[in-house]
């Protein structure tokens, strides 16, 4: 801070000493801003950037950087500089950013997951890459969606994202793990109920050679485990989760015996019904369909063929985690998967 001599600091303008200042940047200021929200892992929501050309408020319209332009001849006074943290900070609305966050947990393509913070119950999801355009879309994506009605993104390439998102959080609000923002407020960030468990590769059985008994009897107990979390939610919710391989269920333990699963990451599920009878696939467009599933709208299940159908997928998907691994050759794995029989059978 830089105080005059009797401590007024309404008219001193801020002092930078690691800032440089170029007066004649001929940069592109997407391209730079861009580079800031990579390495910073940052929304452009979270940045405020001051400057007195005009042309920069082309990345508040392009990114969602926050823009506040100030003269040549006054630069940033402290009364511009706290008037724009009335503005855009210490607001409990939810497109003011997240909450703060805490330990990274886990990151993907398109997301990273921190610990809340101030919430050792809650997650927090920050997407990458995310843009004003995108939100925008999401939202008139949403609309469509929260009536019941299916997006189909045609040809589209550009509403994949969005629709992905939007999915996500319609589903996270119906099995009621979606704490905030609502999805009509979303900005690129959302805090989630924390699902607490053991994932089965910090099992000692799991260590075991995948074709003996030990593994693979654990690992089938595991999987009916999860199949339960899926029938369980579809009657309560009307939701499938058509994602569940391993890295996305955690499971309770007592010793060696598996006793509760319990499911994560929402982004690819889709509505289902049940009639007391039968399941049946809603009409839900999935971007990402993962291999060995044949996800058709209109869809029915006996309860036993619904069970066959995603058992064989999970096992299908754990065999070829396990030769992309080299923990078996493919050979060997493609030929155990010619007879499924003893995985349907209830440990």
């Amino acid at each position: 801070m830089n105080y005059n001599e009797t401590g007024n600091r309404k008219y001193v303008p801020v002092a930078l000493r690691t800032a440089s200042y170029i007066k004649n940047i001929t940069a592109n200021y997407s391209s730079i801003f861009k580079n800031v929200m990579g390495w910073a892992s940052a929304q452009g929501s979270e940045i405020l950037f001051f400057d007195c050309h005009e042309e920069s408020l082309k990345v508040q319209r392009e990114l969602g950087v926050r823009v506040e332009i100030v003269s040549h001849e006054a630069g940033v006074t402290w009364e511009i500089y706290e008037r724009a943290l009335e503005k855009y900070g210490g607001g409990k609305d939810p497109k003011d950013g997240p909450p703060k966050l805490g330990k990274l947990l886990g990151e993907g393509k398109f997301s990273k997951v921190y610990e809340a913070a101030d919430d050792k119950n809650s997650v927090i999801k920050i997407l990458k890459d995310w843009t004003t355009e995108k939100n925008r879309r999401l939202l008139q994506i949403y609309d469509v969606i929260k009536t019941g009605r299916p997006f189909d993104p045609g040809n589209n390439t550009e509403d994949h994202y969005p629709l992905m998102i939007a999915l996500e959080l319609r589903n996270l609000s119906i099995i009621n793990e979606l704490e905030e923002p609502k999805p009509e407020d979303f900005s690129g960030w959302f805090k989630m109920k924390k699902i607490v468990g053991t994932h089965i590769w910090d099992h000692p059985l799991y260590k075991r050679h995948p074709f003996s008994v030990d593994f693979q009897e654990f690992v089938r107990a595991c999987m009916h485990l999860a199949m339960d979390s899926i029938e369980e939610i579809v009657k309560k919710y009307g939701v499938e989760h058509c994602d569940a391989h391993f890295k996305n269920v955690v499971f309770n333990f007592d010793g060696n015996k598996p006793v509760r699963a319990r499911l994560l990451d929402w982004g690819i599920a889709v509505k289902m019904k049940w009639d007391d009878s039968q399941y049946i696939r809603g009409d839900d467009f999935l971007i990402i369909v993962p291999p060995y599933q044949d996800i058709r709208a209109g869809a029915k299940y006996s309860p036993s063929s619904f069970r066959r159908y995603w058992i064989a997928w999970m096992v299908k998907t754990e065999y070829d985690a396990l030769w992309s691994r080299r923990a078996i050759t493919e050979t060997d794995g493609k030929a155990f998967l010619q007879d499924l029989d003893w995985w349907y059978r209830r440990p």
